[in-house]
């Protein structure tokens, strides 16, 4: 080339070499700041999934650390609930103590009060101390706030919100319908004529135990329900008594008004057929004779028993006797009376006419209901015959024999969902709810509907990435102090002095099986609390913890992938650069001097 003007080859070499330097300025930028990418030119479309994986990844650093505050929480709470359990566990042991009245002083047990007394005074301090960061925990400001109207309340003995996520709602409505009631275990045993035919034994069991009755010789169906009430606390099992409803008959002269009269059974007995086997028949007869008076016969069979009206006449032989003179006749009978009651129609001033003899009818012997206390499939109630006869059936209208019946649960749908039964007590469980309604028997209906709104309260954590119902878990936590502890026996506080329940208060009125399942109450309470706050801490709280770490690690891997610097490969291509950079200044300083050879040509 002789131009001189452009030096092309120079112009090449510079480009080479400015190429050349980028280059290992890339490398040496890299290599001293360890990422891959330290401005958008670096990689425009990494840099963007770099920032989306770097927010991601700082979601899940923070939600692990949330999920480790959460777990303190509850960790403290639950330290502070296993406290409480000792100390119920230390009054259970007391009552115990304080109930052997016959080996103990009045003294010693006035002094076993007073440690009762104390313990719980030491359950309300726990309770109204207990607290994480400021924030009390079980003194019920954890609890969630509910509203129900006075006539779902009243369909409710109790009910409870143990979890719950309001998502984008400010309030939370749940709507439980009974689809099937729940049952009781029954038996039915129907009277017999002149009660049992010989002594009798048998063993009634229910839940709670079981116990041989003894049973004499035409006991009758009040001995047998007094038989079975007085160790109702040992099975389990109540019977109840439905009284006869007694047969009746009507005479009526279709050609007379009120000449109406109504016979209804007046025997004491249980039995349609009193105690005798024997039914009631009345007839009315024509004397066949003048000027005759109304007098009462009796025909007496094995089977029968008839009561012979014969009626009055007049001188001409015509029947005189009207509703009333009958009514009076029959009522001033003793051995009539004994065996009917006499109502007359309206004013009993109409004749009455001859009446063939007919039977009472229409009426239904008295029996007994065996039932278990309580609703429920884990409730039954047993008969076992083990000497004489005693036959209970599975209801008085199918009459079909049963010797063990067993409850059933309810079956409820709380919003939609079929809800778990435990006797009167639904229970739903989702990631969103955890709820519970208690109802009472007699709400114990098909289609009968209770509502509850949850307004507020229980404690947020926002345990997952996502800032949504998703993510987040609502707990609530009950007061846990002895106005709150407790259940269908009572409240712990009744066992304090005072209270009307305590040791120094046991006696005929308030038996000292009360005291013992308010404390047992209570610690069941306690303890399913204790429980569903370890389940949740375990089977939420360190699982999601568990598979945050894990997604923190491949998200980070995969992020790393991108923005990171591989130091072996950038090693590389900054050796190279730097043979390049050396090489294009060598090649540059050449080229540069190429124009001096021009000289040559003008010597």
């Amino acid at each position: 080339m002789t131009r001189i003007n452009t030096n092309v080859a120079a112009l090449r070499g510079l480009r080479s070499l400015n190429k050349s330097t980028n280059l290992l300025d890339t490398s040496l930028t890299r290599l001293s700041t360890g990422l891959k990418i330290n401005s958008g030119k670096d990689n425009p479309s990494g840099l963007i999934a770099s920032e989306t994986l770097r927010s991601q990844v700082s979601a899940i650093e923070q939600s692990i650390k949330n999920s480790n505050r959460a777990s303190n929480v509850i960790a403290t709470a639950d330290s502070a609930l296993g406290e409480v359990t000792n100390l119920l566990n230390q009054v259970r042991g007391l009552v115990q103590e304080g109930l052997n009245k016959g080996a103990l002083s009045q003294d010693e047990i006035e002094a076993n009060q007073l440690q009762i007394d104390t313990a719980l005074s030491a359950i309300n301090r726990i309770s109204a101390n207990t607290s994480f960061a400021g924030d009390k925990l079980i003194d019920g400001s954890k609890a969630f706030r509910t509203q129900a109207s006075a006539t779902d309340a009243a369909k409710l003995s109790d009910y409870q919100v143990n979890e719950a996520v309001f998502g984008t709602s400010s309030t939370i409505t749940l709507d439980a319908t009974v689809v099937t009631a729940a049952t009781q275990a029954s038996l039915d045993y129907s009277a017999v004529d002149g009660g049992l035919a010989s002594a009798t034994t048998i063993e009634v069991g229910g839940k709670s135990g079981s116990q041989v009755l003894f049973l004499g010789a035409s006991s009758s169906l009040d001995n047998v329900r007094d038989a079975v009430n007085g160790v109702s606390d040992i099975t389990g099992v109540t019977a109840t008594k439905t009284n006869k409803v007694a047969s009746n008959l009507s005479f009526n002269n279709a050609n007379a008004t009120n000449s109406g009269l109504t016979f209804t059974d007046a025997r004491t007995s249980d039995s349609v057929l009193g105690d005798t086997g024997q039914n009631i028949r009345v007839q009315f007869v024509d004397p066949s004779s003048n000027s005759a008076a109304a007098n009462i016969t009796f025909n007496n069979t094995n089977t029968d028993i008839t009561i012979v009206v014969s009626l009055a006449t007049n001188g001409t032989g015509t029947i005189t006797s009207n509703a009333t003179s009958i009514k009076s006749l029959l009522d001033g009978n003793a051995d009539a009376n004994a065996l009917i009651s006499t109502a007359a129609e309206g004013d009993g001033s109409g004749v009455v006419e001859v009446e063939a003899a007919a039977a009472l009818s229409g009426g239904t012997n008295a029996y007994l209901t065996f039932s278990a206390d309580n609703y429920g499939a884990d409730e039954f109630v047993d008969v076992n015959v083990l000497n004489g006869t005693f036959d209970t059936v599975d209801n008085i209208t199918d009459g079909n024999a049963l010797k063990r019946a067993i409850g059933s649960d309810i079956v409820t749908r709380i919003n939609g969902q079929v809800a778990q039964g435990s006797g009167l007590t639904a229970n739903i469980r989702s990631q969103q709810l955890d709820a519970s309604f208690s109802f009472t028997a007699a709400a114990n209906v098909a289609d009968n509907t209770a509502s509850l709104t949850i307004t507020g309260g229980g404690s947020l954590f926002q345990i997952g990435q996502d800032v949504s119902a998703a993510g987040q878990i609502g707990i609530g936590i009950e007061a846990v102090n002895t106005a709150r502890l407790g259940g269908v026996s009572g409240k712990l506080f009744e066992i304090g002095s005072g209270g009307g329940k305590s040791l120094l208060d046991v006696g005929p009125s308030v038996p000292g099986s009360d005291l013992v399942n308010i404390i047992e109450e209570s610690i069941n309470r306690v303890s399913t609390l204790r429980g569903r706050l370890g389940a949740v801490q375990k089977n939420v709280i360190e699982t999601n913890v568990s598979s945050l770490g894990v997604a923190l690690e491949n998200i980070s891997e995969a992020r790393s992938q991108i923005v990171d610097t591989d130091f072996a490969v950038e090693t590389a291509n900054m050796t190279k650069a730097q043979i390049l950079n050396q090489a294009g200044i060598s090649v540059l300083s050449i080229a540069n001097q190429n124009p001096q050879q021009v000289l040559s040509l003008l010597r």
